[in-house]
């Protein structure tokens, strides 16, 4: 199969799964056990963090490590928002967001929390304008999410990061779709919290990666919860944990040449994209690794499956909210019709992603526009 659908999911490596299994043999203890088993998985997990710490660029004490990127993002706004002085009830945001945190800020929402959706133009891109007149001394928090899941755009976190902090205010942020791909670390970025994916990167999944500053306070969402200074309740997955660290490994260490190579393809796609397909976004500044395309006259879902039989995995939006009207929330936010959103289709890259992968999709878009436009029948 030719995949490109690495934003909902990347194949693990193999040094991730040689890790994985190298782990599981030697470190299955449990981490809060005494004897010397869960010493020695502690000490497994103490090396990550610290590994972490150095990917992020920021401390090993602010590491924390979740089921999944949704959770780290959910786990950390709530215990964020539990440090902040009860009486700031304004979030400032925008409607880009990944479901987990939509999801999040809607239940935040019912409990009596003021949402602020900043404003994006046609490209994704936030009005800072608006920005800097929503927030003030009375913000709980800002989220501002780095790369938009469905087309790339990349929000100007340090610019928002830097405002937010004149007035006292914690800015949290998914580099979901960044971590591994852009140069992103928690210094430059300016970010109070950030949440990252090891299966976007070639690690396992039930992998999340939190970081917190260690000088901001928050507090435990579940009362009584021990493992992880109280940060998440459970046992610790040791073993997934060492095989999403050295994922992040490769994937930093080739982080430069796979960029060189992604806007290689995005030239060639751009080149070569047939004559009434619309790429969303600017090119100048978003992603490569994510191509938002809408189609002139067939539905997304029907190309994507025509590409399924053909063995080339593309996807209509964000994994997590497939069924649920996936990209349509995001580009009506971005200017674009109902009937747009539906005509949209992603296809994402990773470092093994070659010119030969988008040729045999462009195939496929160009056969599909010509069959459905004989037919007349575009839905």
């Amino acid at each position: 199969m030719i995949y490109l659908d690495t934003a909902a999911t990347s194949p693990m490596r193999k040094e991730a799964i040689t890790a994985y299994v190298d782990a599981a043999t030697k470190a299955f203890g449990n981490t809060q056990s005494l004897h010397d088993a869960g010493s020695t998985a502690a000490d497994y997990l103490a090396s990550c963090k610290q590994m972490w710490g150095q990917f992020l660029n920021g401390r090993a004490d602010g590491v924390f490590f979740t089921a999944n990127a949704s959770e780290g993002n959910q786990l950390t706004i709530r215990s964020l928002l539990k440090g902040r002085p009860p009486e700031y009830q304004d979030i400032v945001t925008t409607k880009l967001e990944h479901a987990s945190v939509l999801t999040t800020l809607n239940k935040l929402e019912k409990e009596g929390y003021q949402i602020h959706y900043i404003p994006v133009d046609h490209n994704g891109v936030i009005n800072m304008q608006a920005f800097e007149q929503t927030v003030s001394h009375r913000t709980a928090l800002v989220i501002m999410q780095l790369v938009n899941s469905e087309m790339g755009a990349i929000q100007p976190v340090a610019e928002c990061a830097t405002y937010s902090k004149k007035y006292g205010v914690p800015i949290h942020c998914d580099i979901v779709q960044g971590f591994g791909k852009l140069p992103v670390d928690v210094r430059s970025l300016n970010v109070t919290s950030a949440v990252c994916s090891a299966h976007k990167i070639g690690g396992p999944k039930g992998v999340g990666i939190v970081y917190i500053d260690p000088s901001v306070h928050w507090e435990a969402v579940y009362e009584g919860t021990t493992h992880q200074n109280g940060f998440r309740a459970g046992t610790v997955d040791v073993p997934a944990i060492v095989a999403a660290t050295i994922a992040a490994k490769y994937a930093l260490a080739e982080q430069e040449d796979s960029f060189l190579k992604a806007k290689q393809i995005e030239d060639f796609l751009l080149t070569y994209l047939p004559e009434g397909v619309q790429l969303v976004g600017n090119t100048e500044t978003k992603s490569p690794y994510i191509q938002g395309l809408i189609l002139p006259h067939v539905e997304g879902q029907w190309l994507m499956l025509e590409c399924n039989r053909r063995q080339i995995a593309i996807s209509t939006g964000t994994a997590c909210k497939i069924g649920y009207g996936e990209a349509i929330s995001a580009m009506s936010a971005m200017g674009y019709d109902t009937d747009m959103a539906r005509r949209f289709v992603r296809i994402s890259f990773n470092y093994q992603t070659t010119v030969e992968d988008i040729q045999a999709f462009l195939q496929v878009v160009q056969y599909s526009l010509i069959d459905n436009k004989t037919k007349a029948t575009p839905y």
